[in-house]
């Protein structure tokens, strides 16, 4: 078991590769739980008989009780346990991971998702098809959704990303409960830990993509599952973090070109009426102004029912209101974090995820926003007329 070390924290810092082991893979692990019944399946995933496989669990709880499983396994050299001893967050302890191996391959796994146990196989075939990669790109599923609040956030998209490399040969990024690294193809200032909100592993990897003019290459087969957040409870906090973790990363050097501004979303619209109002109510009554509100709102409700609707083929508004809720928990949390920075150009401001092309086009439209759109035309037509 290693002891706590005082690693640089600035990212500044420059991560020096020493001789790396070619036929090896360095597994990092960061875990706040140490749940061993997970960890002992990953631990004990089917190995690739010319590859080396080393475990790095680094535990980002100082607090927590090691389960004897897992201390055994560190006595004995089978896998190596650091223990921080202050939580230092994900960015911070998957640092601190990929500093202690001297592997060429890395993967990089959250610490509760369940491996397929032809995990590590199927990476190792990646690499022996594509040994000059910046990295592969795994698969992690989730389980069917299992209750209202599931079901809108597939409806939503919050998973889409997840198993891209499904459908997708070459990616820009992936998230990191899944992914595989060169070491001598990644940028020496690893994690950004000053993004505490989510966001570092979209600006890391995009990071080594622009630095190393390559692309991630899908594996189908190196599949994972993740279950779903708190046994599939309504990520409402979660979502308003990555909110706000996408406004942060929006500024910097490697995301800024690939953001854009577009037509005003519900929570930017609002404020914007509540910016107005002192001078709206010149010209109309607060009732009026209320009503407007209103409005947006409703049209936001009606475009999610509709959304449900083309997702499932049946009415549900239940499903609709927790679209809705998770949709808008994003976008105040991307609104205030901006305001909260004095970043007035994160208002109304966007990044293109799919990080295709530089300096996307502004004001984009979609069929979801006609709707919406056409919905809030018909109703201040309605208002002014009656």
């Amino acid at each position: 078991m290693f002891k706590d070390r005082k690693w640089p924290g600035d990212l500044n810092y420059v991560y020096l590769p020493r001789m790396y082991i070619a036929n090896a893979i360095d597994v990092v692990i960061p875990s706040f739980r140490l749940d061993e019944q997970i960890l002992l399946r990953i631990i004990n995933l089917t190995q690739p008989l010319e590859i080396k496989i080393n475990f790095y669990l680094i535990a980002d709880n100082p607090l927590l009780t090691v389960p004897d499983s897992i201390a055994t396994l560190a006595s004995d050299g089978s896998i190596h346990l650091v223990i921080n001893e202050t939580n230092l967050g994900f960015a911070e302890t998957r640092n601190k991971g990929i500093r202690l191996g001297n592997s060429k391959w890395l993967l990089l796994l959250d610490d509760d998702i369940v491996p397929d146990d032809g995990l590590l196989m199927a990476y190792a075939t990646a690499i022996g098809g594509r040994p000059d990669a910046i990295g592969f790109a795994g698969v992690t599923d989730f389980p069917e959704p299992l209750n209202i609040a599931t079901k809108a956030m597939v409806i939503q998209g919050m998973t889409g990303h997840f198993s891209a490399a499904r459908h997708h040969q070459e990616l820009m990024w992936v998230p990191t409960a899944n992914v595989m690294l060169n070491r001598c193809k990644m940028d020496p200032k690893l994690f950004d830990k000053r993004l505490k909100k989510g966001g570092e592993d979209i600006e890391f990897l995009l990071r080594n993509v622009q630095r190393f003019n390559d692309h991630y290459i899908g594996v189908p087969d190196a599949v994972v599952e993740h279950p779903w957040w708190d046994h599939g409870a309504l990520q409402s906090k979660r979502i308003f973090r990555y909110g706000g973790g996408a406004a942060q990363i929006a500024s910097l050097p490697v995301i800024k070109p690939y953001t854009f501004h577009d037509f005003t979303n519900t929570a930017e619209t609002l404020l914007l009426l509540i910016i107005t109002a002192p001078v709206a109510v010149a010209f109309c009554d607060v009732s009026t102004l209320l009503l407007i509100c209103l409005i947006v709102i409703f049209s936001e409700f009606i475009t999610s029912l509709l959304k449900v609707f083309f997702s499932t083929r049946r009415w549900s508004l239940a499903i609709a209101w927790d679209v809705l809720w998770l949709k808008n928990s994003y976008e105040f949390g991307y609104l205030l974090e901006s305001l909260g920075t004095f970043r007035i150009s994160g208002f109304a401001e966007r990044i293109d995820m799919g990080f295709s092309r530089r300096n996307p086009g502004w004001f984009r439209l979609n069929k979801w926003k006609i709707i919406k759109m056409i919905l809030i035309l018909f109703g201040l037509v309605i208002i002014n007329v009656f």
